[in-house]
């Protein structure tokens, strides 16, 4: 029925009412006006009644009329408003509609309504598509068609009836189920009762392919098993964290040896030294780093983490920014990298070592870069390197770095520790404890400054033991440990090797200077030969060829003259053949280096002995501070040899009257000898040119005596044969000091 139909019934309604509230209101004036009339206006004419009655009669009606037309407009006004209204509702039902129906059509739910006769009262294009339903079944308007049609593209067909059933024997219920299709598609079902003014007359069904939210809900799971999967498996420490832990996994905890509850909830820098490696302060450097990770700047860096017990490790951290819950946070991950880093130090120290073996100008300066590179890998403030010559059973400390002792000097291999590393040939970590019992059992003997604990580690070279290299500390007894003593070990080997072939490069660049000094030699070898060796004989053959001519003719002073001038030739030529003869075969290995126990007083007094007439002559004092009870290890060919020269040239270079003593002083180790004269010395130009073959010459003597230089050249070599050293000081016109070292007798 329209609304205009609806507005007609509604006007026919209201006249019928006004007409009949009228006709009622009429009678009863009339009634009033003939009870009025018999009673007070009976004694009126008829005319007069008539005109009453009329007046009466027209006021009645045009009361009648009023209220009439009143509530006609009224009824009029009333209706043209709700027709207005009415129309209003009919437009907004309208759009409604037109909306509906565009919802219907453009949402991704496929919907079906059903009345409660089960007849199918509307679909919209998506159920259509989503189920691709034949127009002939929606035509033919029958629901268990379509429901079958439904079911037979499902998984499971029966969980499709059993809802249908539940819907019908619950049709107040809403529902919301799951349906799998064959095809791999997944459609959420969701059903409930179609009410108009609050009665049941259908029921609505919804259907949404759901297929790739429920593939995105899978992945996601998935993703969210790997995750924590990857958190809590990981060998990693990983954390959750904002200003402090918030999560962590047990990799954190075998990190930093605690539990869970010991990290939860604390800050980052409790779990670190107060000042990293680098200098920094680590709450300064932690907020920084954090902070550029929450403003979207992942870092990673190194960072030096401490266990709960205190103990240091090195670790690479890695702080990004995710989101969770709506809430950023920061995901940390840490690896502990002491492993690699201490391999990165030792392949770094192991490369500075063998660069060393070649930049390095001497063994001083490779022992000083060996020192620096074993600091990189552990303390090394107490550090020395002993070397072993096997052959004269001595051990040299050629670097020592020490806070109290001094640097040890060369010795004969003894009960030190250093000796019982070289005789054990292994690595050994000595406490005080083990240190101890080793004293006790008589393997060791203190020397220098005990320590709280000592780490030596033989040096070896194709087996053998070339010598230790040594750190230890006076002040912590925990400094170093087995992880230290195997770090030693494993670059040992290297610092071996390097100083062994640094040792063969100066060995040849000594042997190359040798050569170059035998070249000379032999030059100088020629030039004695021929210079030196001729003129005595020339002398010796020029005064026998005048004695023989003129003999007669000579006086005795003549004769004798010459005579004393050929026995100082023969003399000198028979010195320098000695010297020659020894010199060249000490040169050619021939001479034999046999040390033994010799008295020194006994050897300078023999040497006094031959020389005492030459000191007569020029007048020149002897003395010597020599005890009886000194006694060196010396060669008593060598060692002769040696004091001959010296006191033939400290006689030669003498004025008369002058003096020349021995004196000896005892130093630890060795004798320090010394013989001075007060001859006429020497500037510092001869000074520097002594003991050098390729520059020796021969200066005569206060009294014209002749020499050829040779000498010194073999006091030089049969000290150095000795392992001493000599050296000369000297100054012009107060004398000089001839000064070398022996080793003692022991």
């Amino acid at each position: 029925m329209s609304i205009k139909e609806k507005l007609k019934i509604d006007l026919r309604k209201n006249v019928i009412f006004q007409t009949t509230t009228t006709f009622i209101l009429a009678v009863a004036f009339m009634s009033i006006y003939q009870v009025a009339k018999f009673y007070l206006l009976k004694d009126l004419t008829l005319f007069q009644s008539n005109v009453i009655t009329v007046i009466f009669a027209s006021i009645v009606a045009a009361i009648a009329v009023y209220f009439i037309l009143r509530d006609h407009n009224k009824l009029i006004t009333e209706i043209n408003k709700g027709i207005a209204e009415r129309r209003k509702i009919y437009q907004e039902s309208s759009l409604n509609n037109s909306l509906l129906e565009a919802t219907l059509e453009s949402t991704i739910d496929g919907f079906l309504v059903v009345n409660k006769n089960k007849q199918i009262t509307r679909v919209n294009k998506k159920f259509i598509e989503l189920w691709s339903i034949p127009n002939s079944i929606i035509e033919f308007n029958d629901t268990d068609k379509l429901f079958n049609f439904i079911s037979a593209q499902l998984s499971k067909p029966k969980e499709f009836f059993d809802i249908e059933q539940g819907a019908i024997n619950n049709p107040t219920k809403e529902t919301l189920d799951t349906l799998e299709l064959k095809d791999g598609r997944i459609f959420e079902l969701y059903s409930m009762a179609q009410k108009l003014e609050n009665q049941i007359v259908g029921r609505v069904w919804s259907f949404q392919d759901i297929t790739d939210r429920k593939e995105a809900e899978k992945k996601l799971q998935e993703n969210v098993e790997t995750y924590k999967a990857i958190f809590h498996n990981s060998s990693d420490g990983m954390f959750l964290m904002s200003d402090v832990f918030i999560d962590c996994n047990d990799s954190v905890c075998n990190l930093f040896n605690c539990s869970k509850e010991d990290i939860i909830g604390k800050s980052p820098i409790v779990f670190s030294p107060e000042i990293q490696p680098d200098g920094r302060e680590s709450s300064i450097s932690a907020k920084n780093k954090i902070e550029n990770a929450y403003n979207g700047k992942p870092q990673r860096f190194y960072w030096q983490h401490k266990r709960k017990d205190g103990v240091l490790f090195d670790a690479e951290v890695s702080l990004t920014a995710i989101i969770i819950g709506g809430k950023k946070l920061i995901l940390a991950i840490v690896r502990d990298i002491t492993e690699n880093k201490r391999a990165q130090n030792i392949r770094e120290v192991l490369y500075q070592i063998s660069e060393a073996a070649y930049t390095a100008s001497d063994m001083i300066a490779l022992y000083k870069k060996i020192h620096e590179a074993v600091s990189l890998l552990m303390p090394a403030i107490n550090f020395y390197i002993a070397i072993y010559d096997e052959k004269t059973d001595m051990v040299s400390f050629p670097y020592m770095v020490d806070e109290f002792d001094p640097p040890y000097p060369p010795k004969k291999a003894g009960n030190g520790l250093t000796e019982y590393i070289l005789r054990k040939g292994e690595a050994t970590l000595i406490d005080e404890k083990l240190d101890l019992e080793l004293r006790e059992a008589g393997e060791v003997e203190l020397i220098g400054t005990p320590t709280l604990i000592w780490l030596g580690v033989p040096l070896k070279v194709e087996g053998k033991t070339i010598g230790v290299i040594v750190v230890q500390d006076y002040h912590k007894a925990d400094t170093y440990g087995e992880e230290e003593k195997q770090i030693l070990v494993f670059v040992a080997e290297q610092i071996a090797q390097v100083i062994e072939r640094k040792r063969n490069a100066e060995a040849i660049k000594k042997f190359s200077e040798e050569l170059k000094e035998l070249n000379t030699t032999k030059d100088k070898f020629f030039s004695i030969i021929a210079h030196d060796l001729k003129n005595p004989f020339i002398t010796i053959m020029g005064f026998s060829d005048i004695l023989l001519a003129d003999y007669n003719e000579l006086s005795d002073e003549e004769r004798k003259y010459y005579i004393e001038e050929m026995k100082k030739s023969a003399d000198l030529s028979h010195d320098l053949l000695q010297n020659l003869l020894q010199w060249s075969r000490a040169q050619t290995g021939r001479i034999d280096y046999q040390p033994e126990k010799l008295n020194l007083l006994e050897t300078i007094e023999e040497n006094f002995v031959l020389i005492k007439k030459s000191a007569e002559n020029k007048m020149i004092e002897l003395n010597h501070n020599i005890s009886k009870d000194v006694f060196v290890n010396a060669d008593e060919a060598m060692l002769n040899t040696v004091f001959r020269n010296l006191l033939t040239n400290a006689i030669k270079f003498s004025n008369k009257n002058g003096k020349i003593s021995v004196t000896v002083s005892d130093n630890e180790y060795s004798f320090l000898i010394n013989v001075r004269d007060t001859g006429i010395g020497m500037n510092k130009e001869r000074v520097n040119a002594l003991f050098k073959l390729d520059s020796t010459n021969s200066t005569a003597g206060t009294s014209g005596e002749a020499g050829t230089g040779l000498g010194l050249i073999l006091c030089k070599e049969f000290i150095e044969k000795h392992g001493g050293k000599i050296w000369v000081e000297s100054e012009e016109g107060k004398g000089s000091t001839f000064s070398f070292t022996l080793p003692k007798f022991s």
